[in-house]
């Protein structure tokens, strides 16, 4: 069937086979069991004579035979026994087929993966009870309720600053109605927002046009700088949907520019006790709005920091050579121009 070497078929045999307890059932078109064989008892299928109605004896197959033309493969399906197994059935000459594999690493992986959507959803309820602190609201909630921990005082802590920035918005602005101006805006910021949130970074500030983003201060398996990379990957394909929605509605279509810097920075909270707010201070914080100032539409421009914890994701930058102003000397960063 395959022009494949023999070594080739025989690991794809193993592979597909290997600790997976295959059993089969032949079923014959009128229902009637015709042959079995395999591990069937590992299902908790036994005690099974020649021409019975198989569905009186396995519960999965009630509804499904007989088999039209096409093969029906149920996934995870928990036996009598609690074993799970994927079910293939197909259609052959003899009558109807019926293959039982365990499928308990499938189930694994598979819990595994809610898991993993379990932990992102908390993250995203979390930021959920936290999307209006960019505007000083429900901080001190927030804090009471251990979504995050800081102390009044503040704290220093390595983190990654992402700053984005609509180009060109300025003077769109002054050029349009406000009733205009806001619905744009309206429609960009959430998808400027939402990769932060996304890869469980913290929104801090939203300035006009602008959004600043921190990401360190929540858990996550990934390292601070790949989650800003990966949410300003994110937020590019995102505006560059709206910008193709708008350019249909109204012929408005806006690019970003984004800074990201990463090191310790000052982070705490301000305000008092009707007014708090957190927020991230020092060099790092102003070089990643430096950074962002410089950026071309459709640029992320990263420090030395943030470049050298990307690993496999520094071949989509090159090196250039920026003078900032405050700064004496010119400093190495990295760019990555994302294509439109």
């Amino acid at each position: 069937m395959f022009n494949l070497p023999r070594p080739i078929l025989d690991y794809i045999q193993a592979v597909t086979f290997e600790n997976r307890s295959p059993a089969y059932l032949l079923i014959e078109k009128d229902g009637r069991l015709s042959e079995w064989g395999g591990e069937l008892e590992a299902y908790g299928i036994k005690n099974l004579q020649k021409g019975e109605y198989v569905e009186e004896k396995v519960f999965f197959l009630q509804g499904f035979l007989p088999l039209g033309d096409s093969p029906i493969v149920l996934p995870c399906i928990k036996t009598e026994c609690g074993l799970s197994a994927n079910i293939h059935i197909f259609p052959g000459d003899e009558g109807d087929w019926v293959l039982l594999l365990d499928a308990t690493s499938d189930e694994i992986q598979q819990i595994a993966v809610q898991q993993k959507g379990n932990e992102l959803s908390l993250i995203q309820e979390k930021q959920s009870k936290l999307l209006n602190q960019y505007l000083g609201k429900n901080v001190a909630e927030g804090l009471a309720q251990g979504v995050f921990t800081l102390q009044d005082k503040g704290e220093r802590s390595d983190l990654t600053i992402l700053f984005a920035d609509i180009r060109g918005f300025t003077s769109y602005s002054e050029k349009k109605p406000p009733e205009i101006v806001f619905k744009t805006l309206n429609l960009y910021l959430p998808a400027m927002i939402q990769p932060i949130l996304n890869e469980a970074g913290m929104v801090d500030k939203l300035i006009g046009d602008a959004v600043m983003g921190i990401f360190g201060v929540l858990p996550s398996n990934e390292s601070p700088p790949k989650q800003a990379i990966k949410a300003a990957l994110q937020m590019m394909r995102a505006v560059k949907d709206v910008s193709k929605m708008l350019q249909t509605d109204n012929g408005s279509a806006f690019k970003i520019g984004i800074g990201i810097a990463s090191g310790p920075v000052a982070l705490g909270i301000l305000g008092n006790k009707d007014r708090r707010t957190f927020t991230a201070i020092g060099h790092h914080v102003n070089l990643a709005a430096r950074l962002e100032s410089q950026a071309r539409p459709n640029e992320i421009l990263i420090d030395q920091n943030t470049f050298e914890k990307l690993d496999k994701l520094q071949t989509s930058f090159s090196a250039i050579t920026l003078s900032f102003k405050g700064i004496a000397e010119p400093l190495q960063t990295y760019s990555c121009l994302v294509q439109s």
